[in-house]
């Protein structure tokens, strides 16, 4: 960096070559100010109303949030009300189905009878099925 600022100083030398033009900064207030525009009495009366919608709704947001909690809440609880009926529904056939297979023991009797199986033969059945 020392170089650097060596060989600049060999090549320019210590004199600044950027200088404020006489007057500038007298006249640039004038400048600035004639380019701005003139604001009439609708867009003042446009923008006062903004800040009263985003007044409006920053109020409601509370009630919004409120809303959204509550639907979720609903959501929730149909979702859950509809799976416990499901859950009620599958119990209900399976306790329909242990009901048929207690009405046909007495035709396993029967059948037993057909085949000629005895105890030993139907306890190796049921624990073959297992």
């Amino acid at each position: 960096m020392m170089n650097e600022d060596v060989l600049i100083e060999s090549k320019m030398g210590k004199r600044n070559p950027f200088k404020v033009p006489e007057g500038y900064f007298d006249q640039l207030t004038e400048q600035v100010m004639q380019m701005i525009p003139e604001e009439n009495t609708q867009t003042a009366q446009v923008q006062v109303m903004k800040p009263a919608k985003n007044a409006i709704l920053r109020s409601l947001r509370p009630l919004f949030y409120a809303a959204a909690c509550s639907c979720i809440a609903v959501f929730g609880v149909a979702t859950y009300l509809h799976l416990n009926k499901e859950v009620n529904d599958t119990q209900q056939l399976q306790s329909n189905i242990v009901t048929v297979h207690s009405y046909s023991d007495s035709y396993i009797e029967e059948a037993t009878d057909y085949a000629m199986l005895d105890n030993d033969d139907i306890y190796a059945s049921l624990l073959a099925d297992m």
